[in-house]
């Protein structure tokens, strides 16, 4: 009897715990800004091989996407889509070297 009461308070704990960065604001579907797939791939331009589009993609799925949506880089004005890059990276402990890539990758996506 202890077991299973021990047992249905640990799932319970755990299913509290798992849900991980998302918060109940960051929910799906939560804002009203377009996204893009979570496998969304620029096409490659100059100034971004092939290999960058890979790691750039890698590296969006590691630190954006496990805690929200892709939203689509194309909608936001420069001077916002800077901001959120700025605010973002410093929530994802980006590298230097990780925030440029990334800065590159999304700004693939922006006319």
């Amino acid at each position: 009897m202890q077991r299973l009461l021990l047992a249905s308070l640990s799932a319970a704990l755990l299913a509290a715990v798992v849900p991980g960065c998302r918060s109940p604001a960051a929910k799906v579907g939560a804002s009203s800004k377009p996204v893009l797939s979570p496998d969304a791939r620029p096409a490659p331009r100059v100034g971004l091989s092939a290999e960058e589009i890979k790691k750039g993609a890698k590296l969006s799925l590691g630190k954006c996407v496990r805690c929200h949506q892709l939203y689509d880089p194309a909608t936001y004005q420069d001077t916002e889509w800077r901001a959120w890059m700025v605010k973002m990276s410093r929530k994802a402990h980006l590298k230097p070297e990780q925030e440029e890539l990334l800065s590159r990758y999304f700004a693939a996506f922006r006319p």
